[in-house]
């Protein structure tokens, strides 16, 4: 026959195996952890500007030359903050430089339009300078396109672009080389 006592022993060893076993499984099945990460991008602004612009040889000359070009890609400003805060640009070349250290300081700028074209959304709210109307100094910077803190710019979102015209004086009797300069397009937000 056999030994109840061990029978019992046994008997309770195996359901004490399966159940250690059984919560173990839950204990560790609910420990297991997950790292979750999230990125949630803004909308923003951005603004962005053409290619090199590469003008025509002139040759020398002893009488002052003007070179008058218009852009053939757009100075652009893309808003999708859907904010009342406004925002301007500026634009600016300090100068074009010669091989020799020379500098021709004649730089100008017009807008192509008297307002920016829309690309997307809502018209409206987005301005440009109005100095732009006519040929302006750009050696300091000169406020572009810009959109005025204004409550009926909330939920507002567009994108708008101008392709200006660039006008460059030459004095009489510039040194012949390659000049070169930056023309610096900045954003700013009110």
């Amino acid at each position: 026959m056999i030994d109840s006592k061990r029978y019992i022993f046994w008997v309770i060893w195996w359901v004490f195996l399966l159940l250690s076993s059984w919560l173990s499984y839950f204990t560790f099945a609910w420990s297991v952890e997950w790292t979750l990460s999230l990125e949630i991008k803004g909308f923003g602004i951005r603004h962005g500007t053409p290619n090199n612009v590469n003008l025509w040889t002139p040759t020398t000359s002893s009488s002052d030359q003007e070179i008058s070009w218009q852009f053939t890609e757009n100075f652009r400003i893309e808003d999708l903050q859907w904010y009342i805060t406004g925002h301007y640009t500026t634009i600016q070349c300090d100068g074009v430089y010669g091989s020799l250290g020379n500098k021709l300081t004649g730089i100008y700028l017009k807008a192509g339009n008297s307002s920016p074209t829309l690309l997307m959304w809502n018209p409206g709210h987005v301005f440009i300078g109005t100095a732009l109307d006519n040929f302006v100094s750009i050696l300091t910077p000169v406020t572009y396109i810009y959109k005025s803190t204004d409550i009926a710019n909330a939920w507002v979102a567009n994108k708008y672009w101008d392709m200006p015209r660039l006008k460059i004086i030459i004095p009489g009797s510039t040194p012949p080389g390659t000049y070169s300069g930056t023309i610096v397009f900045s954003l700013y937000m009110d």
